[in-house]
């Protein structure tokens, strides 16, 4: 892995550059017109050490209508209509994946462009293969400060902070590892699009080909910047590109209607009783 020092003589680099083995890779999605926050994701990076390789977004509102649909799930029983922000949102994050796959590295980093970072992430990059639980797919960097059903037990430990399951909802996907085989489920998961990444990513609730192993390190180390004035980081100011999606369908014909909502209650179900019966409790995870 690259020393700090080095890492420190440029803070990012583009797509194609020398491909070197590493144990991580770190990447930056980044929209070609937003300069600004790649200007504020240089130096934050910088100012930890931490070198990563800029990889364009893919810009949802350019493309047309006929190209979204291509991509999308919907009208399948469970989908949404995803907004074009989202879309371009979840294509980002799928050529990620890819980029990541076709390097050498065990793992990757991932991080949107309106990040702030908390303590020791330097520290906690230093020897990723020395503190990942063998089974994990994912770990969950980031935090939304919403309440998460959580086991009180922790799984492992890093940098001060615990690793623990991840079995609820939790919103964002500003910021994760995710390791080779995490990333081949969560492109098998996405040869359609039916929801927004994040809820794919980390949404038990939701129906997928192959159900990735998700770890929250608690406290978080980073947020994204339309929560960051609800901690101890200055806010920005950013625009949200990820837009709410409005339409969901739950089937094309009453048939199909009747067996998604019977699936879903009963997965709402399963998933409400075996967090009450392994005695997870919802609580907020933190930023530090």
């Amino acid at each position: 892995m690259k020393t700090r020092q080095n890492c420190r003589m440029k803070a990012w680099i583009e797509p194609g550059a020398k491909r070197d083995q590493t144990i991580m890779k770190i990447y930056l999605l980044n929209l070609e017109d937003d300069r600004d926050r790649l200007a504020h994701a240089t130096a934050i990076f910088a100012d930890k050490g931490l070198a990563f390789e800029r990889l364009p977004a893919v810009d949802g509102r350019k493309m047309s209508e006929a190209e979204r649909s291509e991509h999308l799930a919907f009208p399948a029983a469970g989908s949404f209509d995803l907004s074009p922000s989202q879309v371009g949102c979840y294509l980002s994050h799928v050529h990620a994946w890819e980029r990541f796959l076709e390097t050498d590295a065990a793992v990757a980093a991932i991080f949107e462009d309106d990040v702030h970072l908390g303590e020791d992430i330097d520290r906690l990059f230093d020897a990723p293969e020395t503190w990942l639980p063998d089974d994990a797919d994912i770990v969950k960097l980031e935090t939304c400060l919403q309440k998460v059903p959580l086991p009180e037990k922790a799984e492992g430990a890093v940098v001060g902070r615990n690793l623990v399951r991840l079995t609820g909802r939790h919103h964002g996907a500003a910021g994760y590892i995710v390791t080779r085989k995490g990333a081949e489920k969560l492109l098998e998961n996405s040869r359609k699009l039916a929801v927004g990444v994040d809820a794919m990513m980390f949404s038990p609730q939701v129906a997928v080909e192959s159900r990735p192993i998700v770890y929250q390190l608690e406290p978080a180390i980073c947020i994204q910047d339309d929560l960051a004035e609800r901690t101890n980081v200055d806010k920005l100011g950013f625009p949200s590109h990820n837009v709410p999606s409005g339409t969901k369908s739950y089937g094309e014909n009453h048939l199909a209607q009747l067996r998604y909502r019977l699936r879903d209650r009963s997965r709402a179900f399963y998933l409400k009783a075996r967090n009450a019966l392994r005695g997870y409790r919802k609580r907020i995870v933190a930023f530090r």
